[in-house]
């Protein structure tokens, strides 16, 4: 995929926000529409003019605190941000750093561990990835849930944030994190530590993380499932649509990918086959090649 270079991006954005008047009560706006348009250009971030009014809210906050504490306009910050790619990078970093929990979507990860066998073969050692893991408790819960089934399996968790990566690998974790883990999964894949729990070495020992931008990559499979769940949120439609076909090409034959239930209709959109497995849970799969 062809990116936008960041001087090309920079000469673009610096017209729009020269060709805007820099005052009026909805100059705020545009300062935030500037943003997230280098946002878009250069990382991929955004919605094509559908950015989520929570998102719109966090870029509005920073340049606020920004316009605090350097005396400039908020337009005059977003024009900085034209000149200084790492800062665009960092709001891009703590937006799509979200909200994450184990066993999240239990529904979802009851079908799997009730029909795994039926899926995949007891004998068939599971390739995973976690696309978009954020802080790992979602490839820690994957972990969990094929330990406690008895298969040979790895899993690769990925997201573009350090931080985000450096504490899925410390695999360290508030109680509250834990609350909707099986009790019987608490007590045989978890140690607690200072009031806190850390995922056992039971567990962590087939769970690998690592830094990746799927914007700019995503790993090679094959896998045989999926997850990508809540990432499409934050990327542009074009962008989204060519990471969820990448994604779904390093699927092995047969494999699945899982993402969250609002997802579903924007993935079939793009032509993934649906495959019912429970009332409220819908995989997907590549489109049928052919011959």
């Amino acid at each position: 995929m062809r990116r936008a270079s960041f001087s090309t991006a920079n000469t673009i954005c610096m017209a729009r926000v020269k060709g805007s008047s820099v005052s009026g009560p909805d100059s705020g706006d545009r300062a935030v529409d500037v943003a997230l348009r280098l946002a878009e250009e250069l990382f991929g971030f955004g919605s094509s003019g559908a950015t989520p009014g929570w998102v719109r809210d966090r870029v509005r906050r920073y340049l606020e605190h920004q316009s605090y504490k350097s005396g400039l306009s908020m337009n005059e910050v977003a024009r900085e941000l034209i000149k200084d790619k790492a800062a665009v990078e960092q709001i891009v970093t703590s937006l799509r750093v979200g909200e994450t929990r184990f066993y999240r979507d239990g529904a979802q990860w009851e079908v799997i561990e009730r029909q795994l066998e039926k899926l995949f073969p007891a004998d068939v050692e599971l390739a995973v990835l976690s696309a978009g893991c954020s802080t790992g408790e979602e490839a820690y819960t994957m972990g969990m849930l094929l330990t406690a089934a008895r298969r040979r399996f790895r899993v690769l968790g990925v997201d573009r944030s350090a931080e985000a990566i450096a504490v899925a690998r410390e695999a360290t974790y508030g109680r509250e994190a834990a609350r909707d883990i099986p009790p019987a999964w608490v007590e045989r894949f978890c140690d607690e530590q200072n009031g806190r729990l850390r995922v056992g070495l039971l567990v962590r020992n087939s769970v690998e993380f690592e830094e990746c931008d799927l914007v700019k990559r995503v790993p090679q499979g094959p896998f045989h499932i999926i997850l990508f769940k809540n990432v499409l949120l934050y990327l542009t439609t074009q962008a989204g649509e060519q990471v969820a076909m990448r994604l779904a090409n390093e699927l092995e034959d047969g494999g699945l990918l899982f993402s969250a239930a609002s997802e579903v209709l924007r993935l079939r959109s793009m032509g993934l086959e649906p495959l019912r497995l429970a009332p409220t849970v819908t995989a997907l799969r590549p489109p049928k090649r052919r011959a």
